[in-house]
């Protein structure tokens, strides 16, 4: 089976630099005011020529005459003796028209001047700060200077931002910017407040994390990405990348390979001829007829087998070795149950699963094993689960399943069991 990595996903960016462009200055908006009483502090003016100057520019920001807008900024950065309000309101003006041309150089250089000015009188609303960070973010990310992008979303959310459109271009920034341990403790931090609040952790963040882990050449990590994929959004194409994963392991016994197969089926996998041909070949030699016939008809009824004079012959030969199993069920089962150990029952009821007997079959196997099997019993109980999910009895395949463990692909095989049996 071919292993399929997921690829880096990008966010859909809200259109947030609207916030710093269309909210009016209250200045432009504020009548005059009656005299203020002896005991009441001044409030920030703008002397008449600046205010006429940043109204025009204003008016012509909202007109998208960004041209003009830096000609009425030039003259209102030439007028002298400006106090540290004309400068602050002068500077936001600025600002707004470096985030409409997407200047991100001069937008972060002016939101720092903001930001700074702002210190001398705190003019700059609590609730304006957070929006200007993120659109000056935004700003970066559209010019693919990603690091400054995550820089400012950091800011943004150490500030106080909760927004989930910072966090997901954060994110997002830090991933095209090359940073991907940094993306992925982001991203497991997002996990685990969607697990917190019972909710499934967004698909494209669970894909991240796989291919940034990936490309981190860390397979534990990938393998845990891969794995919450299918806990969460059990595809054909994330249970082929969890099974690619368990094939590529290279503790894994040749004894469960067989195991990996019927996994793979079960969950719908197959793409190719040798997918087929591999599994029938496990099964036939494992002297399990009916499994290898019906991996066979699954193969031919998915257009893989069945065009090719080779491909009949073998189905010839596998229905031969079907019909023969079923002529000797009865002495072999007779024979089986005179055996002290009790594998050989056990895999005759196995075989009769897998020619979908499941009641004869399965009764077979719990007598195999009550008999006891000496050799690696937790195989046998691990494919008694089997045989009761593909027979529809998920408690008693869940209550199987619990009891197996094991090195070498065992209690993955059981993991994975576990999750699959959930599909629809």
């Amino acid at each position: 089976m071919k292993a399929t990595h997921p690829t880096l996903r990008a966010i859909r960016l809200s259109a947030v630099l609207a916030c710093a462009l269309s909210a009016s200055l209250a200045w432009s908006q504020t009548a005059a005011a009656p005299a203020p009483a002896a005991s009441a502090p001044a409030g920030p003016t703008i002397r008449a020529e600046l205010r006429t100057v940043l109204l025009d520019a204003q008016n012509l920001m909202n007109e998208k005459k960004f041209a003009q807008v830096k000609e009425k900024v030039q003259m209102a950065n030439a007028l002298a003796d400006k106090t540290p309000y004309e400068t602050y309101i002068t500077t936001r003006v600025a600002l707004s028209l470096a985030i409409a041309e997407d200047d991100a150089p001069n937008a972060g250089k002016l939101l720092e001047q903001v930001l700074q000015l702002n210190t001398t009188g705190a003019w700059l609303k609590s609730e304006e700060t957070l929006p200007l960070m993120q659109a000056v973010g935004i700003t970066h990310y559209r010019v693919k200077d990603y690091a400054k992008s995550a820089d400012w979303m950091d800011r943004n959310i150490k500030a106080g931002g909760t927004d989930q459109a910072v966090k997901d271009t954060r994110v997002q920034a830090y991933l095209l910017a090359g940073n991907l341990a940094r993306a992925s403790d982001l991203i497991n931090e997002e996990i685990a407040a969607s697990e917190q609040a019972k909710k499934a952790p967004p698909v494209a963040y669970l894909e991240n994390l796989a291919q940034a882990r990936n490309n981190l050449k860390d397979t534990a990590g990938y393998t845990r990405a891969l794995e919450l994929l299918v806990q969460y959004y059990p595809s054909k194409d994330h249970w082929r990348s969890v099974i690619n994963r368990l094939w590529g392991r290279t503790d894994l016994a040749t004894r469960l390979q067989v195991d990996v197969f019927r996994l793979a089926f079960y969950t719908g996998t197959p793409e190719e001829a040798t997918d087929y041909t591999e599994y029938i070949d496990f099964a036939s030699k494992a002297g399990f007829s009916g499994e290898a016939l019906r991996a066979y008809d699954m193969g031919a009824t998915a257009g893989q087998l069945g065009t090719t004079d080779a491909h009949k012959k073998l189905r010839a030969k596998l229905v031969q070795e079907n019909e023969q199993d079923k002529k000797t069920v009865a002495a072999d089962t007779a024979a089986a149950l005179k055996k002290p150990d009790g594998l050989a029952l056990f895999n005759i009821g196995l075989n009769l699963v897998g020619m979908q007997q499941f009641d004869k079959g399965i009764e077979l196997m719990e007598k195999g094993l009550a008999k006891g099997i000496a050799r690696r019993p937790e195989d046998v109980r691990l494919r008694l689960g089997v045989a009761y999910i593909q027979a529809g009895q998920s408690d008693k395949a869940m209550q199987t399943l619990a009891t197996v463990t094991g090195p070498e692909g065992l209690t993955e095989l059981v993991k994975y069991w576990t999750w699959a049996m959930r599909k629809p």
